[in-house]
C-alpha cells in the first residue's frame, strides 16, 4: 500500500468532512447524496454504509459542531480569571469570529432553520446543544454573583444567536459592534463583578 493511500482518509470520513461543507455553505436541503459523494470521492454505497440516512448523516456532523463548540467555548473562556470575566471573553470571541468574511453564522442555527418542525431530530439535536449553551451561560452568571442568573443566560444566549442570525443583513463588522455593545450593557447591568 502506498504512503499516499495510507494517509488518505476513509470513506465515511471524507463523506462527513464533505457534507458538513457543503451544507454550511450550501445548506442541508439544497445538496443532494449525490453531490456529497462526488466531493468526498465516494460511492452511496459508501455513504449509506456509514450512514443510513441522510438525518444520520446531518445528526453526524451536528454532533461533531456541538462538541467543537464546547471545545471553543472551553478555549474561549480558558483564560479568564472570573466568571464574569469569562462572560466578556466569551462575547469577544463570538464577535471576533462573526467579523471573519467567510463566516456565515452558527452551523446549528443554520441546520434548525431548515427543520422548524419541533419534533424533527435535527432541530431536538440544535435545540438541546443550545439549552446546553444556555445553562453555561447561567452557570457563569450565578458563579459571577448576578441576581438573576436564569435571565443573563438567556439575554447571552439571545445575543449571542442574535448576533449570527443577523449576519446576512447586517454585516459581520457592524453584528460584532452590537454584540459586544449589547453584551456589555447587559452584563454591567446584571452581573457583579465577582
Amino acid at each position: 500500500m502506498s504512503s499516499t493511500a495510507a494517509a488518505r482518509p476513509k470513506a465515511a470520513e471524507r463523506i462527513q468532512s464533505a457534507a458538513k461543507d457543503l451544507f454550511y455553505r450550501q445548506g442541508i436541503r439544497a445538496t443532494g447524496i449525490e453531490e456529497v459523494c462526488r466531493a468526498a470521492e465516494a460511492t452511496k454505497m459508501s455513504l449509506y454504509r456509514a450512514y443510513p440516512s441522510k438525518d444520520a448523516l446531518v445528526a453526524a456532523i451536528l454532533d461533531e459542531d456541538a462538541a467543537a463548540y464546547d471545545a471553543w467555548f472551553a478555549e474561549a473562556t480558558g483564560g479568564a480569571a472570573t466568571s464574569a470575566a469569562k462572560l466578556g471573553a466569551l462575547v469577544e470571541a463570538v464577535a471576533r469570529k462573526i467579523e471573519l468574511p467567510e463566516y456565515r453564522g452558527c452551523p446549528l442555527l443554520l441546520a434548525q432553520a431548515e427543520f422548524p418542525d419541533p419534533e424533527h431530530p435535527t432541530h431536538q439535536l440544535v435545540a438541546a446543544h443550545k439549552r446546553r449553551m444556555r445553562d453555561a451561560f447561567s452557570t457563569l452568571a450565578a458563579a459571577a454573583g448576578a441576581g438573576d442568573p436564569e435571565t443573563v443566560g438567556d439575554s447571552m444566549a439571545l445575543l449571542i444567536d442574535g448576533a449570527w442570525s443577523s449576519l446576512p443583513y447586517m454585516g459581520g463588522e457592524r453584528a460584532a459592534e452590537v454584540l459586544r455593545a449589547s453584551a456589555t450593557a447587559v452584563l454591567t447591568r446584571l452581573v457583579a463583578d465577582d
